[in-house]
């Protein structure tokens, strides 16, 4: 869990100052914490969703991704509670006494994106000069900034009221790499035709979620078939790690029949297409 209640302080001590530097300085200290808080909702959840699929690291980003396919409730406010008696044969939910054991404050990312932003934009650039005689301030509008800052400290005292995090909630689905390491992904946040990378560090390999019609899911690599120039067998490249190939950047695939080295590389090459009936080829 994240102090944020030591982060709120810093933040109120800055505007307290009330200084143009001060200021900007407090506007940058809130947009980090928006920051840590996604990314903490994001280290909660790491166990679900591979490094490879997060494309941006803007904080809505982020936690949108983990809506998609770690957690669709991270938005809601949960509380997990435990019943101060045993379950027993004629066990009725509403009918018992609970303990809280803790809460998780939700947040929508949109909102925290929109935060995030907007105090880039008000605090952390300096403005283009318009013209040769135009004056480049040194900060950015104390008065705007400073109501921005309030709004985020809003949110951050509202968010502090958290006491635990959850992984996320349903059941849960997994698979393993090539490279051994088990993955796991949420069952109803899987969606057919979906590439999913694997989450262990460094690991190139992506799969591909069929689902089948019992409800089952099946992984498959999402590979390429090249064919060894030795004995033409059929090997099986991760497709991602081929497209983070350079132009012209060789690689070697060793062919697991024969063990022969074949050199592969990406080029320039003409399509021959069959002409359409009636074209004009020039």
């Amino acid at each position: 869990m994240l102090n944020l209640e030591r982060i709120i302080l810093h933040i109120k001590s800055l505007l307290d100052e009330d200084t143009e530097s001060s200021v900007c300085y407090a506007a940058l200290e809130a947009r980090l914490a928006l920051e840590k808080i996604c990314y903490d909702r994001l280290r909660q959840r790491h166990d679900y969703i591979s490094h490879a699929d997060l494309r941006a690291w803007t904080p809505g980003h982020v936690v949108q991704r983990v809506m998609e396919e770690v957690d669709g409730n991270v938005a809601v406010t949960k509380t997990l509670s435990i019943s101060k008696r045993p379950a027993h044969p004629n066990f009725k939910p509403e009918d018992e006494d609970y303990v809280e054991i803790g809460t998780e404050v939700g947040f929508k990312p949109q909102h925290i994106a929109r935060m995030w932003q907007a105090l880039s934009n008000l605090a952390l650039h300096v403005r283009l000069p318009e013209h040769r005689d135009d004056y480049i301030p040194a900060y950015g509008d104390k008065i705007k900034t400073r109501a921005k800052i309030e709004e985020v400290l809003a949110e951050l005292e509202r968010l502090s009221k958290g006491t635990m995090s959850f992984s996320g909630l349903g059941d849960e689905v997994s698979f393993d790499c090539h490279c051994g390491q088990k993955n796991r992904r949420r069952a109803a946040l899987l969606k057919n035709g979906q590439t999913v990378s694997c989450y262990k560090e460094g690991c190139p390999r992506g799969y591909k979620v069929a689902l089948q019609e019992d409800g089952s899911f099946v992984f498959e690599l999402d590979s390429v078939a090249i064919s060894c120039s030795a004995c033409n067998a059929s090997m099986l490249a991760p497709r991602h790690e081929l497209l983070k190939m350079k132009y012209e950047q060789p690689a070697t695939i060793t062919c697991s029949k024969c063990g022969y080295q074949n050199q592969i590389k990406w080029v320039l090459a003409r399509a021959d297409l069959p002409p359409k009936s009636g074209a004009k080829l020039y």
